[in-house]
């Protein structure tokens, strides 16, 4: 029995697995360990390897990334349209031009905030304009902001006062 074991391993780690290959009526070629007719041995050297490459986990990079001490640009804010106590006349919408200097810092997702009145025009946005529509006759007072990307606000412009003048239905002419 002790001898009957050592011979089956023996025997099993000799053989090896035989592999055929064989051509169809249809041109397919197909693979198989039973040998037919008309099929040729093939020789497998060696098995193929894979070694798989290290992939850093996406929140150890944020973290670094986060951890990473990027400095805060001094910034200087103009806003360069409208002029400030600059008169409209039933105006459709006023342009706003900002100018920022160093440009905006892209890795601190540094953006510009623009607020009339007092009120956020949308959301912080990366472009140094916007349009201003729909306003109300009377006065504005405009401030533009780099805010980081939490919101905190980095720098300010200086506030530029302007003024809107509608025609009114009453100072209309009479005939």
């Amino acid at each position: 029995m002790k001898y009957g074991l050592l011979i089956i391993l023996l025997v099993t780690s000799f053989a090896q697995a035989q592999v055929y290959r064989t051509v169809d009526k249809n041109g397919n070629v197909i693979f198989s360990d039973v040998e037919e007719d008309n099929a040729e041995e093939v020789i497998i050297d060696i098995a193929p390897s894979y070694t798989a490459p290290t992939i850093i986990p996406t929140q150890e990079i944020e973290q670094e990334l986060d951890n990473a001490v990027i400095e805060v640009p001094k910034y200087k804010v103009t806003i360069t349209s409208p002029a400030h106590n600059e008169t409209f006349q039933n105006p459709e919408s006023i342009d706003v031009i900002v100018n920022v200097s160093p440009e905006l810092n892209i890795p601190r997702a540094d953006n510009i905030l623009f607020k009339l009145d007092g009120k956020a025009i949308g959301s912080a946005q990366s472009a140094t304009s916007t349009t201003l529509t729909g306003l109300e006759r009377g006065s504005h007072i405009l401030v533009a902001s780099v805010v980081d990307k939490t919101g905190k606000v980095i720098k300010s412009s200086k506030s530029v006062l302007f003024h809107i003048q509608r025609h009114s239905i009453t100072r209309q002419k009479r005939n």
